[in-house]
């Protein structure tokens, strides 16, 4: 049986998202989640536009962009930096390589983020396009496509083993959904895509996105926005003059530009200079899942990623990104904190530990495109592929960007391909990248090569049971 539930969402407005809703628990009345949820009732442009930033909302969920993307990829990838101190039993798994195929922030994910999808498989439909005016025709679609490119990128790289340039990259990632299901009649079972056919799919989606969307579109996504997930795609998959094209677009527009310190591009309550996209946060309507796992704060964190010295050891004296705090009060909040490290004062569960900064309160803007990666983009890029060139500055000269605002010292001779990455990972530890970049390395994670089968997600139990199609990762089937 099945019940229509009206939920609304709140971002200074409120939004409505109609939603299907299956009630009936036996096995057989269990639909796969990449097939199912929302019949949107769309018959006006005002409720078109209202749902596509309900879908933003959606996005932010704690099992997707909130915190799970970045849980996963700083979990797989921690070989001592980093170390989880908590109770839950689901990042304990990621931390130790070997997550079940019952754990629950997995079935959330595949939950969460095909819900998204399936909005924007809506709102994409040409039925509903035909609605609006020819403005706001291309904003609806463009917008949809990059949620969608970007949630079905994360996905294939989640659950699918490494890209491999070169390839025919047969290995399964996620199936495709690119037609709304509105109705249980719609819902059908399907099979995986291949990884190839996930990174083509983000790729037409994202330039789709790219081509309609203005360069700019307040805190919603822009042409920029889209540019800048294509140059980590690109990236990603070995296109080295594509990635720096991409990146250099962004940088090159003038639209943006790096915080005085590398603190400031933190926990802040409207977009700063230096954010590209950034989820919105606030009092009212927010996420705090990534401040109540990295902070430990009077009122905010529980501390349970702790940073060790043997990471903020990699940093040169004066660069301000390895800072540490060690001065603290246990009233201290994040305005307290002038530091990229401090140590922990929360009581929830760690405290005296070393803390990151980035994530530290709850109501603040969840960035997740800084201008800081895309000089770093443009100059592996160009390393990479000496032949690109380019941008105006050499990969030297686009490291010391990053590098002087830190006030860490510049480099005098050209950048080595270690010293590019190092910074990469001195930039945007804690922001979800590591485990996609020691893959694209092909650099071993503590015993594990970079394409171990148990560095990537299980298909959730509950997906396998309900639909025949799906196939499980190797891994998971033998345990080794």
């Amino acid at each position: 049986m099945k019940n229509i539930i009206i939920n609304t969402k709140e971002l200074l407005l409120l939004v409505p998202v109609f939603t299907l809703l299956f009630s009936c628990t036996e096995k057989l009345d269990l639909m796969p989640k990449q097939s199912i949820d929302a019949a949107v009732a769309l018959t006006t442009p005002a409720n078109i536009k209202a749902t596509l930033v309900g879908t933003y909302l959606d996005g932010r969920s704690q099992w997707i962009f909130g915190t799970a993307f970045n849980e996963y990829s700083e979990l797989y990838a921690s070989k001592g930096d980093m170390l989880f101190l908590g109770t839950f039993e689901e990042p304990r798994e990621f931390i130790q390589k070997e997550a079940t195929v019952t754990n629950g922030y997995v079935e959330n994910t595949w939950i969460q983020a095909y819900e998204v999808i399936n909005t924007c498989n809506t709102l994409v439909d040409p039925e509903i396009l035909a609605i609006l005016d020819e403005e706001d025709r291309n904003m609806v679609e463009g917008e949809a496509r990059f949620l969608r490119g970007w949630t079905y990128f994360e996905l294939t790289r989640l659950f699918g083993l490494p890209y491999e340039a070169g390839a025919a990259n047969s290995q399964p990632a996620v199936p495709l959904m690119l037609t709304p299901t509105k109705d249980v009649a719609d819902a059908v079972n399907v099979p995986r895509n291949t990884v190839e056919e996930g990174y083509s799919q983000a790729l037409d989606d994202l330039t789709a996105a790219r081509d309609l969307l203005p360069e700019e579109n307040d805190v919603y996504a822009s042409s920029l926005a889209a540019s800048a997930i294509l140059a980590r795609i690109h990236l990603q998959m070995g296109n080295y003059a594509s990635a720096a094209t991409e990146a250099n677009q962004v940088i090159q527009s003038g639209l943006f530009s790096l915080t005085n310190t590398p603190l400031k591009a933190f926990n802040n309550s409207s977009n700063s200079p230096e954010d590209i996209f950034a989820f919105q946060n606030n009092v009212a309507s927010n996420n705090p899942w990534l401040a109540v796992m990295y902070a430990s704060l009077n009122g905010a964190g529980r501390g349970d990623y702790e940073i060790q010295q043997v990471f903020l050891d990699r940093f040169d004296p004066s660069d301000e990104r390895g800072m540490f705090q060690e001065n603290t009060e246990s009233f201290y909040t994040i305005d307290n904190i002038n530091m990229m490290y401090y140590k922990g004062v929360g009581t929830i569960v760690n405290s005296n530990g070393i803390n990151t900064s980035k994530w530290g309160d709850y109501y603040t803007n969840l960035n997740l495109i800084r201008l800081a990666e895309m000089y770093l983009v443009r100059a592996e890029a160009n390393f990479e592929d000496p032949g690109a060139d380019i941008g105006p500055n050499s990969p030297t000269e686009d490291i010391n960007v990053i590098r002087d605002r830190a006030h860490a010292p510049l480099y005098t001779a050209p950048v080595t391909r270690d010293q590019i990455r190092e910074e990469r990972y001195l930039e945007l530890c804690w922001e979800g990248f590591r485990l996609h970049d020691l893959k694209r390395w092909k650099q071993n994670i503590g015993d594990y090569p970079y394409d171990a089968g148990n560095l990537i997600l299980p298909i959730p139990f509950r997906e396998m049971e309900v639909n025949d199609l799906l196939v499980q990762n190797d891994w998971y089937l033998s345990g080794k």
